[in-house]
């Protein structure tokens, strides 16, 4: 699965979790082409909200993470680079 398909499955996840900045047409369309990111902190993300991207991210590839595998990772490029990593395995 390539990052823009990843991205597109983040995307989903966080406008199911009804995170704000998923929703602004500027950040969907450059996180979509790679240039742009944000930290998954920045997102504000409750529990919820947490949950929606862990199952979208499941769903759409494959890969299943627990909402607290999210801290993980600090940005949503290294989550997309995670999902890579963790899909080719």
């Amino acid at each position: 699965m390539d990052a823009r398909a990843i991205r597109e499955v983040i995307i989903q996840g966080l406008q199911t979790g009804a995170v704000a900045e998923a929703s602004h047409v500027d950040f969907h369309d450059a996180f979509l082409d790679g240039t742009r990111d944000c930290t998954i902190v920045s997102l504000d993300m409750d529990s919820l909200a947490k949950m929606e991207l862990c199952i979208a991210i499941e769903v759409g590839t494959g890969v299943s993470l627990a909402p607290e595998e999210l801290d993980r990772y600090a940005t949503l490029a290294a989550l997309v680079a995670g999902i890579e990593e963790r899909s080719r395995a």
